[in-house]
C-alpha cells in the first residue's frame, strides 16, 4: 500500500518543495538611540539631584573678613553673618545675590565716617547659615528675613540699599514696612516683572537649573561670571574671586540660588511701585547685560520720590566696578538719612 506522502506530488502535480522569505532585519538603531538617551537621562537626574560638588571653599580663609571681623546675629530664621563698622544713623547693605559682604567692601568705609554700616549675608548668600528647614526661598521669606536681621541687631530703622537681586529684596521690604526705611537705593536693581538673561531664565528648568549651578562653582567659571558682570575688568583680582568664589561652592548657597530664581516674583513689586514713597536712589551701570538700562528709566519713571544716574563704563556691579562715583551717590543720598 502506498503512503499517503508518496502520492502527493502526482495528485497534485506539482512540485512541493517550500522556499522561505528571509525575515528583514529589524533596525537596531532606534533602540541604540533610545538607550544612549536613557543614559544620558541617568546621568544628567543624577548629577542634578543625587551628586553635589565638593564644598572646597569650606577651607578658604577670607582675607577680607580677618580684616573687617566677621559678626553673627542668631534668630529663628538664620545665623546672620555680618560685618559691621562706623556710628551715626544706620545703613544696611544687603549681599548682592549670590555673592556675600565682600560685594560692598568699598563701600564700608566710605559710609562709616557717617553712619552705622552693616552688610548682611541674607540666606542662601554668603556665609549665612540657614536654621528654617521650612524657609521658602521666595519674596516674602527674604523680606521676612531682612526683618528678622534688623531685629536681631536692634535697628528700628535704617536706609537700605541693594545690588541686583538683594536690590528687589530692599525694594520688597520699603513697599511692606515703609515706616522701618528712611532711603533706599536701588543699584542695578531686581523689582521689575520683566525676564532675565536666557542664562538666568535657563536655571527655572528643572534638571537644567540644578546642573547649570553646581557646574559653575569653579574658580574658572566664576571668574568668568564676575568679568561678564563688569566693564573694568581689571578690578577682578585674585583676591576679589576667591572671596566671591568661596560661598558659591556651600550646598546651601547652590540650591538657593536656583530656588530664588523659581521663586522670586516681581510682579507685586512692579504695581507697588508708584505707591513707594520711601525717597529711592536709582544708580545703574550703563554698560549693564544683565539688567539693561532701559529698566532704570523704568524704576525712575513709576518710582515718585527718585533719583536716577547711570554710570559710564560701569557693569551690573557697579558697587565693585566704579567705587568711587557710587560711594559719592550714596554718600550724599544717605547724608540726612536719620
Amino acid at each position: 500500500m502506498a503512503h499517503l506522502d508518496d502520492l502527493t506530488p502526482s495528485t497534485t502535480g506539482k512540485d512541493v518543495t517550500q522556499t522561505r522569505t528571509p525575515m528583514p532585519r529589524r533596525r537596531r538603531w532606534p533602540r541604540a538611540v533610545a538607550a544612549v538617551l536613557a543614559s544620558l537621562m541617568a546621568v544628567a537626574l543624577f548629577g542634578a539631584y543625587g551628586w553635589h560638588p565638593p564644598e572646597d571653599g569650606r577651607a578658604f580663609r577670607s582675607p577680607y573678613l580677618a580684616q573687617v571681623g566677621s559678626r553673627y546675629a542668631e534668630t529663628p530664621i538664620a545665623r546672620f553673618h555680618y560685618v559691621q563698622d562706623g556710628s551715626g544713623s544706620p545703613v544696611i547693605l544687603l549681599s548682592p545675590g549670590g555673592t556675600s559682604v565682600i560685594g560692598w567692601k568699598d563701600q564700608v568705609p566710605a559710609l562709616a565716617r557717617d553712619h552705622t554700616v552693616y552688610v548682611v549675608d541674607l540666606p542662601g548668600q554668603g556665609y549665612t547659615t540657614l536654621k528654617d528647614p521650612g524657609f521658602a526661598y521666595d519674596l516674602d521669606a527674604m523680606v521676612a528675613a531682612v526683618g528678622s536681621f534688623m531685629d536681631a541687631v536692634g535697628v528700628p530703622r535704617a536706609a537700605l540699599a541693594g545690588n541686583s537681586w538683594s536690590g528687589g529684596w530692599a525694594l520688597a521690604f520699603a513697599q511692606r514696612h515703609p515706616d522701618r526705611v528712611t532711603k533706599l537705593a536701588l543699584l542695578d536693581a531686581t523689582g521689575l516683572d520683566l525676564p532675565g538673561t536666557w542664562m538666568w531664565e535657563s536655571l527655572k528648568i528643572p534638571v537644567v537649573g540644578e546642573l547649570a549651578v553646581k557646574l559653575s562653582t569653579g574658580r574658572s567659571t566664576v571668574r568668568g561670571l564676575a568679568e561678564g558682570m563688569m566693564v573694568n575688568k581689571e578690578r577682578v583680582t585674585d583676591r576679589l574671586l576667591d572671596e566671591w568664589w568661596a560661598p558659591m561652592t556651600f550646598h546651601d548657597n547652590i540650591r538657593a540660588t536656583y530656588l530664588l530664581e523659581r521663586r522670586l516674583d516681581w510682579s507685586a513689586t512692579e504695581r507697588a511701585l508708584p505707591g513707594t514713597n520711601t525717597p529711592a536712589l536709582v544708580l545703574w551701570g550703563a554698560q549693564d547685560e544683565v539688567q539693561p538700562v532701559e529698566r532704570a528709566r523704568r524704576f525712575a519713571e513709576l518710582l515718585p520720590d527718585v533719583r536716577l544716574h547711570v554710570l559710564d563704563g560701569c557693569g551690573h556691579a557697579p558697587q565693585l566696578d566704579c567705587p568711587e562715583p557710587v560711594n559719592r551717590h550714596l554718600r550724599d543720598f544717605f547724608a540726612d538719612a536719620r
